[in-house]
């Protein structure tokens, strides 16, 4: 009998354990914890008898023990109607409890996260918010500079303009001057070329009257004016020679400058350019005589036939020169006015040179705008 019947040990609890046993399953739970963790705001009434965690717990160990009442009721009723057994034990109630306690915490941490989730969520919208404030702030200083750049752009571009066509207009203006002032200095060119061809036919003459003076010494000299009464010729030469000098052309002035020290230099520093037409005139008297020549008068003195040579040579370069002073004057006009279209062209290259610099500069500050 014994083996074949099973002892029915599950006893019910009474309503009292099971609070008490729920309450003491839920001791260590904090019935009114928030969500975001943060200690509670105290009211001040829970000083004045239960406090509204020890309230919670009660109500939630008493939904607890209603439960399991109920499911034991429920049972009894099955097991009349349908004669099916449904036990409920202690054991039902005690998962009933750890499980409430189990789900609560994985509730609350699923809670937590979602809050924790939202609050930086919102944090992310604040801050996001004060940042498109902050831009929309530095967007309206960035549009006034845009602006401003803008048109200091706009300015630029028109000085940029300006300066290009002026720079432009110069340097046409220095390129056609360029080639006119070429044009001018092929002309002063060719006036210098033909002034000194005809000068060139004096100059043999003058060179060789050059050499002659350089073979004077002082023994060739004191023998000229040895003579008490001069030979013709000698006198004849040393009349021309005072001539040229513009002193009186008597053997006495002559005898007197050939006693001078620097007489030879004299002669080689004679100023040939600036002979009268007066004074060419009475040397021509001389030199158109048949005994006015080198060769008679150097058998009589040699110091004499240098004198001559160079009165010959003054005479000729003083002809000369006559023709070619007018065309040395105009090569010199020429020249001048030459060397000052130079001067303005210089400047004019200078300022086109400063001006491309300029440009320059400007297209530099444009760029970087």
């Amino acid at each position: 009998l014994v083996n074949c019947t099973t002892i029915d040990w599950f006893l019910e609890w009474p309503k009292d354990a099971l609070l008490e046993v729920a309450n003491k399953f839920l001791a260590d739970v904090d019935m009114l914890q928030t969500i975001t963790g943060l200690p509670r705001e105290i009211d001040p009434s829970e000083n004045i008898g239960i406090t509204k965690q020890e309230k919670f717990q009660q109500s939630v160990a008493g939904i607890f023990a209603t439960i399991h009442d109920s499911v034991s009721t429920c049972s009894k009723t099955m097991r009349e109607e349908i004669k099916r057994y449904n036990y409920v034990t202690p054991t039902n109630y005690l998962e009933l409890v750890t499980g409430y306690k189990n789900m609560l915490s994985a509730k609350r941490l699923e809670c937590a996260n979602s809050a924790s989730k939202l609050r930086n969520g919102l944090l992310q919208i604040d801050k996001t918010k004060v940042k498109v404030e902050e831009m929309s702030i530095e967007l309206e200083k960035a549009t006034v500079q845009v602006n401003q750049m803008n048109q200091e752009c706009d300015e630029f571009l028109v000085t940029i303009a300006n300066q290009k066509r002026e720079t432009d207009e110069q340097q046409k203006a220095v390129a056609a001057s360029a080639v006119k002032i070429r044009e001018e200095e092929a002309i002063c060119q060719q006036m210098t070329e033909v002034a000194l061809a005809d000068l060139q036919e004096a100059m043999p003459a003058l060179e060789e009257a050059m050499v002659a003076l350089e073979a004077l010494n002082k023994k060739d000299l004191t023998e000229v004016k040895s003579y008490g009464r001069p030979p013709d010729k000698v006198k004849m030469v040393m009349e021309a020679v005072m001539i040229l000098k513009q002193v009186e052309p008597t053997w006495a002035e002559a005898k007197r400058q050939l006693g001078e020290a620097n007489f030879i230099t004299q002669l080689k520093d004679f100023d040939r350019d600036h002979i009268s037409d007066k004074t060419l005139k009475k040397i021509n008297i001389y030199t158109s005589n048949a005994d006015f020549d080198p060769v008679k008068v150097g058998i009589v003195s040699t110091a004499a036939m240098s004198l001559c040579k160079w009165v010959i040579a003054m005479e000729k370069y003083g002809k000369i020169y006559r023709v070619v002073a007018p065309k040395r004057a105009k090569v010199d006009e020429a020249t001048a006015a030459l060397k000052q279209k130079q001067a303005i062209l210089a400047a004019a290259k200078a300022k086109v040179t400063e001006l491309q610099k300029l440009l320059d500069q400007l297209k530099a500050d444009f760029d970087e705008k």
